[in-house]
């Protein structure tokens, strides 16, 4: 069986120029909603982990001293570094790293961001770990993402479309296993941002080149979610009939207060 790495590496490299372009990954007011909970005062040495095309990273770079973004897959670094060489952005910068074991002592970082991958991690507790190890102690740790339902078969059956959709999804976390993850890490929760979205479904599986017969299993699930609202994304249909639904998402602000 293929390591969860690798299934990471195969599925962004598929996608990483849809998924670049897409708008959940490049909306500017989404990205300074971001930037915005880290209140940076311009001196700030930021790490981006798992930064994919490095829209995060960039938009950081704008008000911190130095940005630092780290991905599995080379293919979106590439991206990331050739956009931000063709805007000449200087206090950026791009290499691989695998997040459950980050290539950087600990505390040299004063922020710490990871926007939309927690869902991808297999060990999210041990990532966060890594996280904290190398924010310094009184910094700022950020996480955007997906989140689940509270109900567990409500949250299974969320899992169970996006992992159709794509292979590397694991688990979308409910907002209270991403609180005790932060408690467990050794963070003080200053802010819980909710951060919704709602995709159009054609474009979310055009974006991973869902394989057709996954594709129509996901609408199937997505059909009887949206007669019986079993998942709690409740799907819909918008004026010109394209399926659509609310993709829930928070941004958990975490203080490190204590070395680790």
């Amino acid at each position: 069986m293929p390591q969860h790495n690798d299934i990471i590496r195969e599925a962004f490299t598929t996608q990483a120029t849809a998924f670049a372009a897409n708008p959940w990954i490049t909306d500017e007011q989404l990205l300074q909603r971001l930037v915005a909970a880290a209140h940076l005062a311009g001196s700030e040495r930021v790490l981006d982990v798992a930064t994919g095309p490095g829209y995060v990273a960039e938009a950081f770079a704008r008000s911190a001293r130095e940005v630092v973004g780290v991905d599995l897959t080379e293919a979106m670094l590439a991206i990331a570094t050739e956009r931000t060489r063709q805007r000449r952005i200087r206090n950026i910068s791009f290499r691989v790293a695998d997040v459950r074991n980050l290539p950087f002592d600990r505390e040299q970082f004063d922020v710490v961001v990871c926007r939309l991958a927690v869902h991808h991690f297999e060990h999210p507790a041990q990532v966060l770990a890594e996280m904290v190890r190398v924010c310094r102690t009184s910094g700022t740790v950020l996480i955007e993402d997906i989140f689940g339902s509270e109900h567990p078969d409500r949250a299974a059956y969320q899992d169970r479309f996006e992992s159709l959709r794509d292979p590397s999804h694991v688990r979308a976390l409910p907002l209270t296993v991403l609180l005790n993850l932060f408690r467990d890490a050794g963070l003080e929760i200053d802010a819980i941002t909710m951060n919704n979205r709602a995709p159009e479904v054609g474009r979310w599986l055009a974006t991973t080149q869902t394989p057709p017969d996954r594709a129509a299993e996901v609408l199937r699930l997505l059909e009887d979610d949206r007669l019986h609202d079993l998942s709690g994304t409740r799907p819909f249909y918008d004026a010109d009939g394209r399926l659509h639904f609310h993709a829930r998402a928070a941004i958990l602000t975490g203080r490190k207060f204590r070395s680790r």
